[in-house]
């Protein structure tokens, strides 16, 4: 049993499972040499050993249960839940905030009851935000009707938005005249001209522009962002098929970016080089980088570029970045005084990273910390995650698969980090169900934490 760490056993009496803390020593039975639970332990005779130490109070399932039922939902949500629930005989909502308007369209979204009918309920010509968050079921002219019935839009996301073409794009062009942000996820209809149209027009005013899951987005069509958008401040661009190389110097030219997000390029198309000049051009403004899924680029992008130039960086996600190595990570973060700090770093599955990596991260953003993922990083030791604790204001830790997870981490993380609210812990075995939380603390993936609802 390694040193430090608790154990799980069965008691070869009654076959109970327990937990043997370390330096304990359980009790045997001398009929068959087994081990014995607390409870056969007591109740035999005054030969058996007892274990010295006293064994851990198992969380009741009484107690789960209460605080479960502790959750009540506000009366506005009940509300929300029952109009959703009933969209499709709802007339009109009257007079609600957008924040519960975005909540039902969430709902009914997830409900995959958004269509062109339930859509007429969203539209008003005083929004001036709108996000649709699953258009699978809305046809081209119910997507035109978002500009005829909202034509003071200035915001407009549509997720899934596969049924929108070149039409759809050109009135958009036209009638959308206060446009300055565009999200648009998996339109694989608009062909390139119909997007430097759209740019030509949108011209200065346009700020924020994200694309994911786009074949035909093009490196014209980039270049005619670029170029006539020149005041954008938010560039997010994922699964384009198109991305290489080249895209890299028309984004360079974007000088005002504050967040720029970049993911899923094909291999080999994009080189370590390219994103270096790219990032020493804009990274002086940048608050927000993502280079996710960039398997290919190295050490340099970090050294080179991200350590001289982005001082005012708050969030990093280099997640799926394999080639990144432990000392290029240790050498960006240790005495980087021009930057005060992140709040965000996602190093999920950059996997050659150890214990030195997260040693560096968490004594330079300790301060200021509030989201770590590091998913995957199986090189990591005990007392490279025992540095986290010194993150006073971590909120979210997501710990997947990283083997020496165990149950005095998460008591020192408990005490330590008093706003941290939810740990994600998927494959980390030596977390037992005796591990310590807390009230309003979530548990996601614990072995063996489950709820039983036949008995509630």
């Amino acid at each position: 049993m390694p040193q430090g760490s608790n154990k799980i056993e069965f008691c070869s009496r009654c076959r109970a499972r327990f937990t043997i803390k370390a330096g304990a020593t359980p009790a045997v039975d001398e009929n068959d040499g087994g081990l014995l639970c607390p409870t056969c332990a007591s109740s035999s005779s005054p030969s058996v050993a007892t274990p010295k130490a006293r064994p851990v109070k198992r969380p009741r399932r009484k107690a789960q249960k209460a605080e479960i039922e502790s959750q009540v939902p506000s009366l506005q949500d009940l509300c929300i839940q029952k109009i959703a629930n009933c969209i499709e005989d709802v007339e009109g909502f009257g007079d609600i905030s957008d924040l519960s308007m975005d909540k039902i369209c969430r709902i009914i979204s997830r409900n995959r009851s958004l269509n062109a009918n339930t859509l007429q309920l969203f539209l008003d010509s005083r929004h001036s935000d709108l996000s649709l968050y699953d258009c699978t079921d809305i046809n081209a002219l119910g997507l035109q009707n978002i500009a005829q019935f909202c034509p003071s839009l200035r915001s407009l996301k549509l997720k899934f938005c596969g049924r929108i073409d070149d039409s759809v794009m050109d009135y958009y062009t036209s009638h959308l005249s206060q446009l300055t942000s565009l999200s648009l996820i998996g339109p694989i209809l608009i062909t390139e001209a119909s997007y430097i149209k759209f740019f030509e027009a949108m011209g200065e005013r346009f700020t924020r522009f994200e694309l994911k899951h786009s074949a035909r987005f093009s490196l014209k069509a980039l270049k005619a962002l670029c170029d006539n958008c020149p005041n954008l401040t938010h560039l997010r661009l994922g699964d384009c098929g198109q991305m290489d190389d080249e895209w890299m110097e028309p984004i360079s030219n974007l000088t005002k970016l504050k967040s720029l997000r970049l993911r899923n390029p094909e291999r080999d198309r994009v080189s370590t080089e390219k994103v270096v000049k790219l990032i020493q051009a804009v990274g002086s403004g940048l608050e927000e980088l993502e280079l996710k899924g960039f398997v290919e680029i190295e050490d340099p992008v970090l050294l080179d570029a991200i350590r001289p130039s982005c001082v005012r960086l708050e969030r990093l996600n280099i997640s799926g970045c394999e080639e990144f190595t432990t000392e290029a990570i240790q050498t960006l973060f240790k005495d980087w005084t021009v930057n005060r700090g992140l709040s965000y770093i996602n190093l999920e599955n950059c996997v050659m990273l150890k214990d030195e990596a997260l040693m560096a991260i968490t004594a330079h953003s300790a301060t200021t910390l509030e989201t770590l993922n590091i998913k995957g990083l199986d090189e990591l030791t005990k007392d490279a995650l025992l540095t986290i604790t010194k993150c006073e204001n971590l909120t979210m830790l997501d710990a997947s698969w990283c083997r020496a997870m165990d149950d005095e981490v998460m008591e020192q993380l408990v005490k330590s980090a008093s706003r941290l609210n939810k740990v994600v812990v998927w494959g980390d075995h030596r977390l037992t169900e005796c591990c310590p939380s807390r009230k309003g603390m979530k548990i996601v993936g614990r072995e063996g934490d489950f709820i039983d609802l036949r008995f509630m």
